[in-house]
């Protein structure tokens, strides 16, 4: 089945930790996408290695063992943990970290942290680890077949991450800084940064040039 630009599933040779479950959940790193203003909000990587039918497609063999990553926000991890807790009451479960109004970056380390031990928890217990609603929230529809979308490709267009325009300031990473005067004739450097933190180069902003008046002579 064609994923389109949605997150890779290769085959692993990664050992399945929980093989009574068939599925592995960790959240190893996290990412911050750079908004307006020093601002921004934060993105945490959750890697799925499992042996489930629901994750592979007809060249998979029942053996293999797959391997892919989604990214996902904060308030879409609270929608996912809340949907779990109404529905099944897990007794297991860490707790979710609290929401804040801005995050610093070393909360946001915490919280990954959190994420972590919150995904690893939900993939050791069957009920959980199999239920709907992960299913859904990694991007497959059913067990029938593998339909993983990454997570810039909503449903309908009037489903766009609202993170982007940050009417959820819980997903506002950082505080806005005053900017500080420059002399005009100063160079400045800016860093030209991807949406995951890689610097690509830098560029140079170069100083307007003074204006001479001409002054005719008589």
């Amino acid at each position: 089945m064609d994923r389109g630009p949605g997150p890779a599933v290769l085959v692993t040779t990664r050992p399945l930790e929980n093989t009574h479950t068939g599925i592995d959940l960790s959240v190893p790193a996290f990412q911050v996408i750079r908004g307006k203003m020093l601002s921004g909000h934060a993105e945490y990587n959750i890697v799925v290695v499992a042996q489930l039918a629901a994750f592979k497609s007809a060249k998979h063999r029942p053996e293999d063992i797959v391997q892919f990553m989604v990214s996902k926000t904060y308030s879409e991890i609270e929608e996912f943990y809340q949907k779990l807790v109404t529905r099944y009451s897990p007794t297991s479960l860490p707790p979710l970290p609290r929401k804040v109004m801005f995050v610093s970056e070393s909360e946001v380390r915490e919280r990954r942290a959190a994420f972590d031990k919150i995904m690893r928890a939900i993939s050791k217990e069957p009920g959980l680890a199999t239920s709907p609603e992960l299913l859904e929230f990694l991007g497959t529809r059913s067990t029938g077949g593998t339909d993983v979308k990454g997570k810039n490709l909503p449903d309908k267009e009037e489903d766009e991450d609202d993170d982007f325009s940050f009417s959820r300031k819980e997903d506002i990473v950082g505080e806005q800084q005053q900017p500080q005067q420059q002399e005009e004739e100063e160079e400045e450097e800016e860093d030209d940064v991807d949406p995951l933190g890689v610097l690509k180069s830098k560029k140079t902003k170069k100083p307007k040039p003074s204006r001479v008046q001409k002054i005719s002579r008589s």
